[in-house]
């Protein structure tokens, strides 16, 4: 790979690439998603340092990411578009990192290796300084692709992750050594047995590897309650106010109990339909801490009446508390309380109290059961206890907005297969689903589209052990450990040599 020069031809090709690359890049992600487009995006930005061997091409290429960023995902994750702004700047000063490397390397076969290794560590160090952030990395675009989509069962999303960048530089790689056979011969057959193994497990994991055997109908209900906790004025100056009267409350109790009335209703009707497991969404059993113990006791006869499992969603507030209490609790079909789970990943200005994160499980006739709540399954670690303690359904109540639903579906998906997990995700203001603990949506549902706001499915009773579950992020100490060996190895054999005597 040459520097660059000023021929007329190249530096047009160079202008092409940086327009294609932008165009490309937006639509690798986000609210325009192609998922082919993300393992192209990545060829271009490597096309671009063959084009222009210099430092501006480190510019481009992290303007790209972060223009880029703002395009896709804005109006996705709701943020301020100052917030978004910085969010962007940071994401793109770390992932440029991997290009300054292969740009400054021998360009070897092991670069390549080394290239796909730190990206890795990239999106890795992303997550563990916020990790709703991490969900917006590449590798959830390739939900659907579900034989690639079962390595996750032992890398977690990160194994994709390095399959997308490694099959980028190999593509350079492979243009740059075009004329050297043998090494072509030597490493393309390396990449390619590596390639069938991933291809070869996938198909064993997805046809072969805990096949489904029963399942039971499950509901998912939502009486619309938006319009109330943010437009309605008794219920707005409850909530989010110090500045409201005791007609406020009064008026509030009214319509949130109407609400209540209006879930139960939905509930019964389910159970009758058949349903043996019924939830609520996310938010839409707001309630008063004074009526809380109401509600809940009404929750609890529903339970023991209708012979079901009910798991009813929460927004509690105490008047004159700033933080209210976003949680589940379930029942068992004698009425008894099984499990109470409080929200662990809060989204940016949700003025709700933090959970500890921990599981709640409880076991059933229909296998185990737990819920986390909406944004908590960008948190992988958390979610990992589900597949160490063999949790067969997650229940996940939502809330979204509709840009960033196909998102959050996304990552739940995700979070099932690496865990094992067969998963239900209902929510208010997006797109609710079923799916088995292969990828395969069961079924779903558009709020937007439909008039009952319910989502019933027939979902699979049995799990599948994960050795991710287990392990959790070894793959990514792996290839930091080789990228740190990669550096140090040679550097302490070129010490050691020189201390040789000369004879």
């Amino acid at each position: 790979m040459g520097k660059n020069n000023d021929n007329p031809l190249k530096n047009t090709y160079f202008t092409v690439f940086i327009i294609l690359s932008c165009l490309v890049y937006v639509m690798s992600n986000g609210e325009w998603c192609i998922p082919i487009f993300a393992w192209i995006y990545p060829i271009l930005f490597l096309s671009m340092i063959y084009f222009n061997h210099t430092r501006k091409i480190y510019l481009i290429i992290g303007s790209i990411y972060a223009v880029g960023f703002v395009v896709q995902f804005a109006k996705i994750i709701g943020m301020d578009i100052k917030v978004c702004i910085v969010a962007a700047l940071l994401l793109s000063l770390l992932k440029v990192l991997p290009y300054i490397y292969w740009s400054k390397s021998k360009m070897r076969f092991q670069d390549t290796v080394i290239f796909a290794s730190v990206m890795v560590m990239i999106e890795y160090i992303i997550y563990l300084i916020y990790p709703i952030l991490g969900g917006l990395s590449d590798a959830y675009t390739q939900f659907q692709n579900l034989y690639l989509l079962q390595i996750v069962t032992v890398t977690g999303i990160y194994g994709i992750t390095f399959i997308m960048y490694w099959t980028a530089a190999m593509v350079i790689w492979i243009w740059n050594n075009r004329s050297n056979q043998k090494a072509l011969k030597k490493y393309v057959t390396v990449f390619g047995l590596v390639m069938g193994l991933v291809f070869v497990y996938g198909v064993v994991m997805y046809h072969f590897a805990g096949n489904p055997e029963e399942s039971v109908r499950i509901a998912g209900v939502t009486v619309p309650v938006s319009h109330l906790l943010n437009d309605d004025e008794d219920v707005y100056a409850t909530f989010y106010t110090d500045t409201f009267t005791d007609e406020n409350i009064t008026n509030t109790q009214d319509k949130l109990e109407a609400v209540a009335d209006a879930l139960f209703t939905k509930t019964k009707q389910e159970a009758e339909a058949g349903a043996k497991i019924v939830f609520w969404s996310e938010l839409n059993g707001a309630v008063l801490k004074q009526d809380e113990a109401s509600l809940l006791q009404k929750a609890s006869t529903t339970a023991k009446e209708e012979g079901i499992y009910l798991v009813v969603s929460l927004l509690v507030k105490t008047p004159y508390e700033s933080l209210k209490e976003n949680k589940t609790v379930a029942f068992n079909p004698q009425g008894e309380q099984v499990a109470e789970y409080f929200k662990y990943g809060r989204s940016i200005g949700e003025l709700c109290q933090k959970g500890d994160g921990e599981l709640q499980s409880f076991d059933t006739e229909y296998g185990r059961l737990a819920s986390f709540i909406c944004s908590d399954m960008a948190f992988a670690s958390k979610i990992r206890q589900a597949g160490k303690s063999n949790v067969d359904i997650l229940l996940v109540p939502s809330s979204d907005w509709q840009e960033m639903t196909l998102l959050a579906t996304k990552t739940a998906i995700v979070r099932a297969v690496e865990n094992g997990s067969n998963i239900i995700r209902h929510t208010n203001n997006g797109m609710s689903i079923a799916a088995d603990n292969r990828g395969n949506i069961l079924a779903q549902t558009n709020y937007f589209q439909s008039d009952t706001k319910t989502l019933a499915a027939q979902v699979i009773t049995n799990g599948r052990f994960t050795l991710y579950s287990h392990i959790g992020n070894m793959f990514v100490y792996l290839c930091s450990i080789y990228v740190l060996g990669s550096f140090l190895i040679p550097k302490c054999l070129n010490r050691k040599c020189k201390q040789l005597p000369v004879w």
